[in-house]
């Protein structure tokens, strides 16, 4: 069975791999994927790096604000002992100063995190504009004061490592028992909020920060599947008066049901997954990534390729199902399916997931 460290680092390392698989055909149509790789579309890093005349395959802005996420939680640990969703904030403004506008950074109280100094987070990675927009103007929103109405899904993108620390932090009184999955999923939901003000732009966040929690925790015989709608039921149970909570659950119940038809074939996989939708909302993105994980539970490397080769937001499906799968699965199944030494700047990511582990021993 994998350890805490297996499946922190698989989770991580597996949302990176996910994400830099897909990114360098987000914008492709399907026929113009197959003409480029054959009718089983992308399947390596390496051609992952070829496309884009790389040596190494390059993660786009999920695995960025994904590090910034980490990085904000294990300050706020840091310094007060509960990450908070200013932590979050802080960690943002932070990041979007490598954004190519370093204003906030004139501030000589700032950068507080040291991630914010790395010559490897200051550069574009296409960014979304939603959370630029949401960054630029200073004043983060919350759930029930929305700074716009976007769902898209660059709230669920980053949020695995809320469930990591929520897992991590497991031996302090207030995460024991089902305290780690309450904090999680309000966490997750109020990071996403500061960004993406639709329910659907924070409620698929909560429930990937959830799987991700359950999953580091499972013992051998728990199913990923039990995991996933337990997740997501308990999401809903947190948020009964938003009724885009009951319609999630529906959403995720049907990519589970797909999951169990047959997806023998490239084109059977993409049928499913055009029927879940595109993935640049936060709900598809959620469902895609959940779908192309369950159908190939046990092979991540399969999983990955289902997730990314389609027509949609391929790179957040791909990071969102890598986040999921290398949670569950641990990190020897996702060295496994892939050649590491072909993604970028693996040892800043372990360095990010290992200062996560360390959080358990933080009084």
């Amino acid at each position: 069975m994998a350890n805490d460290k297996d499946r922190v680092w698989g989770c991580f390392i597996g949302g990176a791999i996910g994400d830099a698989l897909g990114y360098p055909i987000e914008f492709m149509q399907e026929d113009e994927i197959d003409a480029t790789f054959g009718p089983h579309g992308i399947q390596t890093l390496e051609q992952a790096a070829d496309l884009l005349h790389e040596q190494q395959a390059i993660f786009s802005d999920d695995t960025q604000m994904t590090l910034f996420t980490a990085a904000g939680l294990i300050y706020g640990a840091e310094q007060h002992g509960t990450p908070e969703a200013s932590d979050v904030w802080l960690a943002y403004r932070e990041w979007f100063a490598t954004q190519g506008n370093s204003t906030y950074l004139d501030d000589p109280a700032h950068p507080k995190l040291w991630l914010t100094s790395m010559d490897a987070m200051r550069h574009r990675r296409a960014p979304g504009n939603t959370c630029l927009y949401a960054i630029q103007g200073g004043v983060g929103g919350t759930i029930l004061e929305p700074v716009n109405n976007s769902k898209g899904c660059g709230g669920v993108m980053r949020a695995a490592p809320v469930g990591i620390v929520a897992h991590c932090m497991r031996t302090r009184e207030q995460f024991r028992n089902s305290h780690r999955y309450q904090w999680a999923t309000g966490m997750a939901a109020e990071s996403a909020a500061l960004t993406h003000g639709h329910p659907m732009g924070w409620l698929p966040a909560a429930v990937l920060a959830q799987i991700v929690a359950r999953s580091c925790a499972c013992e051998d015989g728990d199913s990923l599947a039990f995991l996933i709608e337990h997740s997501v039921r308990s999401v809903a149970a947190q948020y009964t008066s938003f009724a885009e909570a009951q319609v999630l659950v529906d959403m995720v119940m049907r990519a589970m049901e797909l999951s169990r038809q047959s997806h023998a074939t490239p084109e059977i996989d993409r049928a499913h997954i055009h029927e879940l939708g595109e993935g640049w909302v936060g709900e598809e993105a959620l469902c895609i990534a959940i779908y192309a994980a369950l159908s190939y539970v046990d092979d991540f490397a399969s999983a990955i390729r289902c997730a990314v080769n389609h027509w949609g937001d391929s790179d957040s499906t791909g990071a969102i199902c890598g986040n999921i799968l290398g949670a569950y699965l641990g990190f020897e199944s996702v060295r496994q399916g892939f050649t590491l030494l072909k993604l970028e700047h693996i040892d800043l990511l372990l360095k990010v997931a290992d200062d996560m582990i360390v959080l358990g021993d933080i009084a």
